[in-house]
């Protein structure tokens, strides 16, 4: 991939974009598989990374607003607030066009951008998320509501123009920081979620929900540990229904799978987020699944008072934010008894901190997750078994 932002020197958001992407794969993996090393049961090896395209693949884009009312400029944060970069070659089809319909409604609308340094104006962010249908949810970061009545007024050219956009709302970040958004989210048009295909379910995404930024790859990351899962817990007539906790499950992506691919099983996904709970249980509805339970609640907190009431899982699904498990988490899987863990990790340092704090449990297989080309940026799934468990459900020499 080539773009003519890096080749001048505007934005050097992707810091290894100079690289052949071979040689970016290469290094990658080697820096995730070394650091990992000590956690490896004995004879595994890794299995082939998990890959996307190197273009057009990043479904969210967040824009910082620079310039003025009568000619906006979105950039990213961090980069030359000098230059616009709509045309950023790793937004698929369809994104430039709503941000350049972003920029006429700010014309419009006449709401002056945010300056950092003074302190002063009101539109502070663009946020985008594509589907691979096609479809957008736009969301306008303002330091207050004071813009909103002139936004609402100039909306509806912005929808005639762009009908792909499917959902709109303003979120109110009245704090001088460096996070992206505020806390309130006020819904200006549209039907407050996206629809996403991902893989063999389809996630539907609030405003304010994590969803993957890059697709295509989480789509196989979500099937990788549906055939992991189904390799472990694929139960005879005789036993009972295997249990399946997903801790962070956000969206549902891999509760979801998971269960799809083990109708036999009952798949618990638990998230802080309501909002992002909202969104599994329309997942569950949307595919007639009847296995799958979707809690809004604390993982570690609920896993600790689950496990005291029912006993331990099957299966422990993990995919925490880049902080990792922690040590309470940790601690509790080491002691839990659990024999099987998916790990999911955007984080390998903070993944192999949570490793050593569960030493009973050793890698037994693992991918490296090309989620974010041409950075540094690096995500990894492993399948972790306790070594001293029993082998369990007819797994004789299973690792």
């Amino acid at each position: 991939m080539r773009c003519p932002h890096f080749d001048s020197g505007a934005c050097r958001s992707c810091t290894l974009l100079d690289l052949p992407r071979p040689r970016q794969l290469r290094e990658g993996t080697g820096r995730v598989e070394a650091l990992l090393a000590p956690h490896l049961a004995p004879g595994v090896s890794w299995d082939a990374p998990i890959l996307g395209p190197e273009a057009g693949f990043r479904a969210r884009g967040k824009m910082a607003v620079g310039g003025t009312a009568q000619d906006p400029v979105l950039t990213l944060p961090g980069q030359s607030a000098g230059t616009d970069l709509c045309d950023c070659p790793l937004y698929p089809d369809g994104v430039e066009e709503v941000l350049d319909g972003v920029k006429a409604l700010i014309r419009r609308a006449q709401v002056p951008p945010y300056d950092v340094a003074r302190r002063r104006g009101e539109i502070k962010n663009v946020l985008v998320t594509a589907s691979p249908d096609g479809e957008h949810l736009l969301r306008l970061v303002l330091r207050s509501e004071k813009a909103l009545p002139r936004l609402r007024e100039h909306l509806p050219r912005l929808l005639e123009a762009h009908p792909s956009i499917v959902s709109v709302s303003a979120n109110i970040h009245p704090e001088h920081t460096t996070r992206v958004e505020g806390d309130t989210e006020i819904a200006l048009a549209g039907t407050r979620r996206l629809a996403v295909r991902t893989g063999d379910v389809t996630l539907f995404s609030r405003p304010q929900s994590f969803l993957q930024t890059n697709t295509e790859v989480a789509a196989q990351l979500y099937r990788q540990g549906a055939t992991w899962a189904t390799e472990l817990l694929t139960p005879s007539s005789e036993e009972q229904a295997p249990r399946v906790w997903d801790l962070y499950c956000g969206l549902g992506g891999f509760a979801l799978h998971l269960a799809r691919a083990l109708p036999a099983a009952h798949v618990t996904g638990v998230e802080v987020s309501a909002q992002a709970i909202d969104g599994a249980r329309e997942g569950a509805a949307h595919l007639s699944l009847a296995n799958t339970t979707f809690l809004a609640d604390d993982a570690t907190a609920w896993a600790a008072r689950e496990a005291e009431r029912s006993g331990a899982p099957e299966l422990v699904v993990v995919n925490p934010p880049r902080r990792g498990l922690g040590a309470e988490l940790a601690g509790w899987l080491e002691r839990s008894g659990v024999r099987d863990v998916l790990y999911s990790s955007c984080n390998p340092t903070t993944l192999a901190t949570d490793l050593a704090a569960m030493p009973s449990l050793r890698i037994t297989a693992g991918r490296y997750v090309d989620m974010f080309p041409h950075t540094e940026h690096a995500e990894v799934i492993v399948r972790l078994r306790r070594q001293d468990a029993a082998p369990h459900r007819g797994e004789e020499g299973t690792p």
